[in-house]
């Protein structure tokens, strides 16, 4: 039983880590949850015609997760969202944060690593598809939720913060602008990801279409705990669905094109994809 125990570690969870010494491992692990952490509260953009609220968090942690494997990405991801949640006083999200953007984070680097190799013959086809899918995507919920008037703001409010003495500096946290995001803002950014992503299928790594698809792969476990903590613990309207949505397509924008660059120029520091069987030299 013990060998049989010390082997799955072995064979299963050490295979998930980047080929790196424990000590590195470990500190990396604790290095990706404060990027989570200062990801979140650095980009915080407030929609208030859909009420819709989005940071860069998923792009953090869809990044961690590709490159580092499932363990590193779920510790970052639920760790580093519940400290980011409790430092900006959301303190209702942080339990529910920890649980289901750990989740997330595993779920993107469980698919990213153990079944990447297995669609190898689908990477094109499966890369053109997401392309499209993922374009559309983002000119819809772009055009719909997201456009029009946003607040823009970073960082958690100092605790010398004073109305009397700053108003409305600082009360948002260490930088806040109002900015019009026009509708036809989505017209550009759309074709141009579109094509990025299409360039990077075609001439750089095929297999960006199956980390796409693990992205949104592991998002639906996001989607379902904003619903959950919204609905059953919040007593709030569940209509975070499309802009969750809209958070996971800002992820995808952030990840995908530095997720190909890492696994380029540095292949031997990030987890080695699993397909069941050694991968051909």
């Amino acid at each position: 039983m013990v060998k049989g125990l010390s082997s799955f570690l072995k064979e299963g969870f050490l295979e998930a880590l980047p080929p790196l010494p424990p000590s590195v491992n470990m500190a990396l692990a604790g290095l990706m949850t404060l990027v989570v952490c200062v990801a979140t509260m650095a980009l915080q953009m407030y929609f208030p015609f859909s009420q819709g609220y989005i940071n860069a968090c998923e792009g953090a942690i869809y990044v961690i997760a590709l490159l580092f494997g499932p363990i590193i990405g779920g510790i970052a991801g639920g760790i580093g969202s519940m400290l980011a949640n409790v430092f900006l006083g959301f303190n209702q999200y942080a339990l529910g944060m920890l649980i289901f953007k750990g989740g997330e984070g595993l779920a993107v680097g469980f698919l990213g690593y153990k079944f990447r190799l297995l669609f190898r013959k689908w990477w094109r086809p499966l890369g053109i598809v997401m392309c499209g899918g993922i374009s559309g995507l983002i000119l819809y919920v772009g055009i719909r939720y997201l456009s029009g008037l946003a607040e823009i703001y970073g960082g958690v409010q100092p605790w010398w913060w004073s109305p009397n003495l700053f108003g409305a500096y600082f009360q948002y946290g260490w930088w806040y602008t109002l900015v019009n995001v026009p509708w036809w803002t989505w017209l550009i950014i759309s074709p141009c990801f579109g094509l990025l992503f299409l360039c990077l299928v075609l001439k750089v790594d095929a297999s960006v279409g199956w980390s796409a698809l693990a992205i949104m792969g592991g998002g639906l476990l996001i989607i379902l705990g904003y619903f959950i903590v919204e609905q059953f613990f919040l007593g709030l309207p569940g209509t975070s669905i499309a802009i969750t949505t809209g958070q996971i397509l800002l992820g995808i924008i952030i990840a995908i094109p530095i997720e190909t660059t890492v696994r380029k120029i540095s292949p031997e520091n990030i987890v080695q994809n699993y397909s069941g069987e050694k991968q051909e030299e």
